[in-house]
C-alpha cells in the first residue's frame, strides 16, 4: 500500500504538480506560438515571480519573456538550487560510481557477507545461513558503474587517426613524397617485377 509522501518530498511533489497543472492550463495560448515552448520548470519561476492570482496567460508570458532574457546555454537558477540541495544529502552519485568502479572484486563480496533467514525450526530458532556476492557479479557491478562514467570522461575526446601506411601501399605524388627521379626509379622496378611476375614460362622449365 502506497503512503503520501512528507515533510520535503510532499512540497518538491506539491510544487511539480502545480508547474504541470499550469502547463496543461495554457496548452490552447501554447499552441498559438509553437516555436517558443516552455518547461513546467519556467511556468513555476513565472508563477512565483507574480504570484497565486495572476492568470495562466500571464504567467506563461512572463516565462516566455523570462525565457528570452536568458542567454543562450546560461543554466536555470532553479536547477543550480535543487543540485546544491540534493547534494546536500550525500557525495555526488558519480564519486559512487568512481568509488565502486575502483574497489577490487574481493573487497566488494567480502562486504556484501550478510545473515539471511531461511526458516524456523521446530524449537522456534531461526534458521539463516550467510549470502555473499559472486565473484561475476561484483565484477559486473564494476563493469556497469565504468560504463557509466566512461561517456563523461572520454565522450569529447578527438578520435585518433592512424597516419602510417604501415601494412598498405605508400602514397607517391611526385614533387611532395617522391622527387621525379625517384618516381622514375620506383616506377621502372615496379615494371620489372611486373614483367617478370607475368613472363612466359620457359618450355624447359615445364618439361
Amino acid at each position: 500500500m502506497s503512503t503520501k509522501p512528507t515533510g520535503d518530498a510532499a512540497i518538491v511533489d506539491e510544487f511539480v504538480a502545480e508547474a504541470k497543472a499550469l502547463v496543461a492550463q495554457a496548452q490552447p495560448a501554447e499552441q498559438l506560438d509553437m516555436l517558443d515552448p516552455v518547461t513546467p520548470e519556467e511556468m513555476l519561476d513565472a508563477r512565483e515571480q507574480l504570484g497565486p492570482a495572476a492568470g495562466r496567460l500571464a504567467v506563461l508570458r512572463q516565462a516566455r519573456e523570462t525565457k528570452r532574457g536568458r542567454p543562450a546555454g546560461s543554466r536555470n537558477k532553479r536547477t543550480d538550487e535543487f543540485k546544491r540541495y540534493i547534494l546536500g544529502f550525500g557525495q555526488h552519485p558519480a564519486l559512487t560510481l568512481m568509488q565502486i568502479q575502483a574497489t577490487p572484486p574481493e573487497v566488494l563480496m567480502e562486504a556484501s557477507k550478510r545473515d539471511k533467514v531461511f526458516s524456523v525450526n521446530k524449537e522456534g530458532k531461526l534458521v539463516s545461513y550467510e549470502e555473499t556476492m559472486s565473484y561475476e557479479a561484483a565484477q559486473a557491478l564494476r563493469v556497469r558503474c565504468a560504463e557509466g562514467l566512461l561517456p563523461y570522461l572520454e565522450s569529447k575526446m578527438p578520435t585518433a587517426v592512424d597516419m602510417t601506411f604501415s601494412g598498405v601501399a605508400d602514397l607517391v605524388i611526385e614533387g611532395v613524397t617522391h622527387t621525379a627521379a625517384e618516381l622514375a626509379d620506383y616506377t621502372e622496378v615496379d615494371i620489372l617485377a611486373d614483367d617478370a611476375e607475368f613472363a612466359p614460362a620457359d618450355p624447359e622449365d615445364e618439361a
